[in-house]
């Protein structure tokens, strides 16, 4: 199992960083981005030693940017849908707040404190990820019932859930002990869960096609019949379900419940469906492709750490990543609605 778990690793590991190499040669043929034009070439420095006779991406390396990658992958996969239809989710990572406190509180009112049992965690993983849902359903409602652009509607819903999270906890950080092995294979293992379910829902079922049709041609879908509204919900209430994933996965890596998880998560998230080649009007992406941009992100969160570059710092990368990937978005998209989000 060690050995397994070793070699997963750096075959992720590897993913992303290819994906890291081919991001940076994107425009060398075309002059825009292209999932399948990517090269994959093998980094020298994957393979070079450091003097203490490590490689540069050990096995803990690996470990942490899987780990790094969970919540903004899980993250991205909810996204993913809601882009896909030509909209867009900025409340989620107020809703990742109001979920993990939910989970905490849920899970701390079935017992003392401590390390919780499988069962526990399974109800609290039910109840937040209910919550999520429901919260994203709603969303998606506003948006279809109201009439009003999804972007409005989650910007207000934004400051809503961030609130809302606030009152349930109290405006405390409540302390939750996970298990060790948890703290690793929750946020590998949720993420993994989640870009296969999206990745097969989107690819083999008629709903999924419906995703694509109604982001592509929203007109003629309703021309022909198609609810599009029923499937612009589907696709908030299961961006919705991802924040709850994605906060039960935050308490697994801090061990906390706090309304001030997830700040700026919603941007994280929507940078690695856009770097995946999902376009930001609608009607044509993956989930594979959100998970190579989770990666990329992982990969190079992990340097920045490595080089001991300062958090905001980092932050002024990845607003210069979402930057360059909304243009090179807008410069493949068709006329000049290439960024119109409804």
């Amino acid at each position: 199992m060690k050995a397994f778990s070793r070699y997963l690793y750096l075959l992720l590991t590897l993913v992303g960083v290819y994906a890291t190499m081919a991001a940076l040669s994107g425009l060398e043929t075309r002059g825009h981005w292209d999932v399948r034009e990517w090269r994959f070439d093998v980094p020298r420095f994957l393979v070079q030693e450091r003097p203490d006779g490590t490689w540069v991406f050990n096995e803990f390396n690996q470990r942490k940017i899987l780990e790094q990658a969970g919540i903004n992958l899980t993250l991205g996969v909810g996204m993913t849908f809601v882009i896909l239809t030509g909209g867009i989710d900025l409340s989620v990572g107020s809703l990742l707040a109001l979920c993990n406190v939910v989970f905490v509180r849920v899970v701390l009112a079935m017992g003392p404190q401590g390390e919780p049992g499988i069962g526990m965690v399974g109800v609290g993983l039910a109840v937040c990820t209910l919550v999520g849902a429901l919260c994203g359903a709603g969303n998606g409602w506003l948006t279809v019932g109201l009439g009003v652009p999804s972007f409005i509607v989650t910007l207000g819903t934004l400051l809503i859930l961030r609130g809302a999270a606030f009152w349930v906890s109290g405006g405390e950080t409540q302390l939750l002990a996970c298990p060790a092995a948890m703290t690793v294979w929750i946020p590998i293992g949720v993420s993994v869960v989640a870009v296969a379910a999206g990745g097969v829902f989107l690819a083999t079922t008629q709903a999924g096609r419906q995703v694509y049709a109604v982001g592509g041609n929203p007109l003629a879908c309703e021309y022909s019949g198609l609810r599009t509204g029923r499937v612009r919900v589907m696709c908030f209430a299961f961006c919705g379900l991802c924040a709850g994933l994605a906060g039960m996965i935050y308490w697994s890596r801090v061990a906390t419940g706090s309304y001030t998880a997830g700040e700026g998560a919603e941007l994280f998230a929507i940078a690695a469906v856009v770097l995946g080649g999902t376009r930001l009007a609608g009607g044509e992406g993956s989930v594979v492709g959100t998970m190579i941009g989770a990666l990329i992100m992982a990969v190079l969160a992990n340097g920045l750490d490595t080089a001991s570059v300062h958090a905001s710092t980092q932050k002024i990368v990845v607003g210069c990543v979402l930057v360059v990937a909304a243009y090179l978005d807008s410069r493949r998209g068709r006329g000049g609605n290439a960024l119109a989000i409804r």
